[in-house]
């Protein structure tokens, strides 16, 4: 395949999943996260979900080796097999995959990967196409609901204290460098101004570019030992204070509920000096 042939086709790719494309719309409203490789495995492009997905920029994925970025043995052998064999594969992410982990390991997603040619009937893998959806990110349309579930969700809804659900994400060491959201309530949204249908599956550095290092390391520091803490932060651009009370429902994961207590930590109006002591006074 020539030069001309490969550009000519890597921008045809590329443009299925620029921001501006009708696909490109298409696959965010479904959740769908999308890369690029060619056969040697090599990011040539991502999609704007992709990146946020595994908490990088878009840019920052061109040029790198999948496998460099994402260590992960039983990954590597099925992308082998579908460049080699040249038939797709595609799975759904398993129920009881301990957590936490990162975006190589794809058991832990609702993935596809389908090897293309340079042409319709080549039978050489030039390039791949991953699809990744994390089994938490919402569904347009998503209806059927076990009635226990919504009784749960109704609850979880009328909380006047924020709530949200994160998974820790860890780099190629094996420590821990992000979180992504899997779950939050209306009155997380409503202290953060964060919409939950945009940042479900999303990584917290994607969400928040000024992310503070001291949360994430005390949100691992419970999801990894399954001890339960609680800390006050404060925001400056909101001028509150928050008391976090964080838990660990399954390891790697890290349940967190909001409280402002902006109120207890104001001193209280001084009503005629009445407790006010005497200067010199015991």
């Amino acid at each position: 395949m020539n030069t001309k042939t490969t550009v000519r086709i890597e921008r045809r790719l590329a443009a299925c999943i620029d921001l501006g494309s009708p696909w490109a719309a298409v696959l965010a409203q479904a959740g769908i996260a999308v890369a690029i490789l060619d056969a040697e495995f090599t990011f040539l492009r991502v999609s704007q979900g992709y990146a946020d997905a595994i908490g990088k920029p878009p840019d920052f994925f061109p040029g790198r080796h999948y496998f460099a970025l994402f260590p992960h043995a039983a990954s590597e052998a099925v992308f082998r097999e579908v460049r080699d064999s040249g038939v797709a594969q595609a799975r759904a992410a398993l129920p009881a995959r301990p957590r936490p982990g990162h975006g190589g390991d794809l058991d832990r997603w609702h993935w596809s990967l389908t090897p293309f040619g340079s042409h319709a009937r080549a039978a050489t893998t030039h390039y791949l196409i991953l699809t990744i959806r994390h089994p938490a990110a919402p569904l347009a349309g998503e209806v059927g609901e076990p009635v226990g579930e919504r009784r749960f969700r109704g609850l979880f809804e009328a909380l006047t204290s924020g709530f949200a659900l994160h998974e820790i994400v860890l780099d190629a060491t094996g420590q821990a460098c992000d979180y992504r959201f899997l779950e939050a309530n209306p009155a997380f949204e409503a202290i953060t101004g964060l919409d939950r249908s945009w940042i479900i599956g999303r990584c917290a550095s994607a969400v928040m570019p000024q992310l503070d290092r001291r949360w994430m390391e005390r949100y691992a520091a419970v999801a990894l030992s399954g001890d339960g803490a609680q800390f006050d932060d404060y925001r400056s651009d909101l001028d509150r204070q928050y008391r976090l009370t964080a838990y660990s429902p399954e390891y790697g994961q890290v349940a967190v509920i909001y409280d402002d207590v902006t109120a207890l930590r104001r001193p209280l109006p001084d009503v005629g000096g009445a407790h006010r002591p005497r200067e010199g006074g015991r």
